[in-house]
């Protein structure tokens, strides 16, 4: 009679380690596709639309740096190439360094490599999400080929780096501030976690993808333009530490995504934040809405954190301020973009809404919640995944202020 929970204790033992999760815990996956599966009322909506943008996804791709490359550049074949967006060529100098025009985008800039980056990853986030949500090979197979193609293909991968990003024509070709760009490559992330909860992913393939996501964790964290960015002490380094926690998760580093949660808590939060909330680097740039990019990456880290069983929402500067107190300074801004003070001609990417999303939930304050859903934002696999977990938070008992 003792052999039985032998034999369960030993199955148990010899299971594969539970896949780290980034964005989305253990605890909210399974519970997640468990509730679509049985058709709850508070699923359904934006399930139709995240298997809608999976399916649309299904004919798209797949992208790889190598199929567009910039013209009079000697650059590895496989290496990320981008311009930076503010820098025009000077009339008086055609051949010399371009010029920084402040809040204007040159849009005959190379940007093949961004889009495809940005297009790579929501469309491997969205596959994997609907491949793990509703168990559909076809997502899996679709999301396999074009994680395959950018980060294992010999002939189609990219470089782990981002050394040559936002380069200035006739000057340079990377910079620091291009490390940004990689913030997209955090949905691509949890995309492939998804993909691996099916069971279905080819196991040499994860192998490859967690070592190319090693070596760019190295690079993010070791090289010089890593450095210079993590030092950048604005919405540049924000973004650092978020990228830094969301890989160093992937791969199972718990030393390097300590350190992006202490960076965060220690130097990011209490140095770029005054009492009233404001963000004084970000209200300094061409567009108001630097400081909700800012906002953006913050709630990333703390998001990331609280996965990992760290609670970073508390944080507060030595001047009292909190995550808190940031939100309630936008949110007349975020109401009313005419509350800012100031002439400006940007509009508010409204994908980066989720962060209400996530620091309501986070912070348990419903309010912030009811401002996401009360704030138009547009139909993106990501964001129907948020509001699948913003569903999944009001089912369980919490309530928002419509």
């Amino acid at each position: 009679m003792r052999s039985a929970p032998l034999f369960i204790l030993a199955a148990v033992l010899g299971r594969a380690a539970p896949t780290p999760m980034t964005l989305v815990s253990e605890a909210e996956a399974d519970p997640l596709r468990s509730a679509i599966t049985r058709k709850e009322v508070w699923t359904q909506d934006a399930a139709r639309r995240l298997r809608a943008a999976a399916d649309r996804r299904l004919k798209e791709g797949p992208w790889s740096v190598t199929f567009e490359r910039p013209r009079g550049l000697d650059l590895d074949a496989h290496d990320y190439y981008s311009e930076a967006p503010n820098w025009w060529p000077n009339p008086e100098d055609p051949g010399g360094p371009y010029l920084f025009r402040e809040g204007r985008a040159n849009p005959d800039r190379f940007s093949a490599n961004r889009v495809a980056l940005n297009s790579l990853s929501d469309a491997v986030f969205a596959l994997g999400t609907a491949s793990y949500l509703f168990d559909d090979a076809r997502y899996t197979q679709r999301a396999s080929l074009l994680v395959n193609t950018w980060f294992v293909n010999p002939k189609t991968r990219m470089n782990p780096n981002l050394e040559n990003a936002q380069g200035i024509r006739n000057w340079n070709t990377g910079r620091p501030e291009g490390i940004i760009e990689g913030r997209a490559l955090i949905r691509a992330i949890q995309g492939m976690e998804f993909l691996q909860e099916t069971g279905a992913w080819d196991t040499k393939e994860q192998a490859a993808v967690r070592k190319w996501f090693e070596d760019y964790l190295r690079w993010l964290t070791q090289s010089r333009n890593g450095m210079e960015e993590r030092r950048s002490g604005d919405d540049h380094s924000s973004w650092w530490a978020a990228q830094v926690a969301a890989v160093a998760s992937f791969v199972g580093d718990d030393a390097a995504a300590r350190m992006s949660f202490d960076f965060y808590r220690d130097r990011i939060f209490p140095r770029q934040i005054r009492p009233d909330g404001s963000a004084p680097r970000e209200e300094a740039r061409a567009s108001p809405w630097f400081s909700v990019f800012n906002l953006e990456a913050y709630t990333m880290v703390c998001r990331i954190a609280e996965v990992q069983g760290v609670d970073l929402w508390g944080v507060r500067g030595k001047n009292g301020a909190t995550l808190g107190t940031v939100i309630d300074y936008l949110k007349p801004h975020l109401l009313d973009p005419r509350q800012w003070n100031r002439e400006q001609a940007n509009d508010l990417e409204t994908d980066a809404l989720y962060f209400l999303a996530f620091a309501g939930m986070g912070t348990k304050k419903p309010e912030y919640i009811a401002l996401y859903q009360r704030l138009e934002h547009p139909d993106k696999a990501w964001l129907n995944l948020v509001d699948l977990l913003v569903g999944r938070w009001e089912a369980a008992g919490h309530q928002t202020r419509h």
